[in-house]
């Protein structure tokens, strides 16, 4: 396949479709600004295709305070099947990828809530991964900078090879609540994203050499 098509898929109905081509350090979407308040509730969801054996930093959120107040990276060297979705500080839970590294199209969502610190985490529809007490209490701070394909330590830097993500990514968004199991279907099977996202891809700017490429199919 030309490496300027993405994969035919229902994740290319979604609009914009963005490549990384592979670990360079150099390769990140910034979506920005950030967050301007502190978030007590969030869901991300996605489409993507890697063709990685590990899922790596599918995206970073930073402060000037230093630390990646939320994330969902794993490590390639460790568990290749296991991600970590952090919140605050170093806090995380694991979550099951293995699913996701195939080469194919799927849809992610993953959502969480501060008042009993609860989570969730789809694919394709179904629930993966669920509990509560995670970050209870806590609010996620404004004011920084949200990159996709990257982890950072801070704003905009420390990035690295290790841990980029490789593949494509459509439909990317983040909203300031938790979003219901009708609506994570919804958008899993092509029927558009809930009201009033926070960011979308639509938001990015690329870096390196991610770009936007071509989808394959009816749009």
């Amino acid at each position: 396949m030309p490496p300027d098509l993405a994969p035919t898929s229902p994740a290319c109905r979604t609009g914009a479709v963005l490549l990384f081509p592979n670990t360079s350090a150099e390769h990140v979407a910034v979506l920005g600004p950030g967050p301007r308040q502190g978030l007590q509730a969030l869901s991300l969801c996605t489409w993507l295709a890697t063709p990685a054996p590990c899922l790596g930093a599918l995206l970073s959120y930073a402060t000037e305070d230093g630390g990646s107040k939320l994330g969902v990276r794993s490590h390639c060297g460790d568990l290749p099947g296991s991600a970590r979705f952090v919140i605050g500080d170093g806090q995380f839970r694991e979550i099951p990828v293995m699913p996701l590294l195939d080469g194919k199209w799927h849809h992610l969502c993953l959502i969480w809530s501060s008042g009993q610190g609860q989570y969730r985490f789809y694919v394709d529809r179904q629930l993966l991964a669920a509990g509560s007490g995670f970050r209870q209490g806590y609010e996620i701070p404004g004011g920084g900078l949200l990159v996709l394909g990257q982890e950072q330590d801070h704003p905009g830097r420390d990035f690295g090879t290790a841990e980029a993500f490789v593949g494509h990514l459509a439909g990317f968004a983040l909203w300031s609540r938790a979003l219901l199991p009708g609506e994570v279907a919804s958008m899993a099977t092509s029927q558009g994203l809930p009201c009033s996202p926070l960011l979308t891809l639509a938001d990015a700017s690329l870096h390196g050499g991610v770009r936007r490429v071509a989808p394959r199919g009816n749009l």
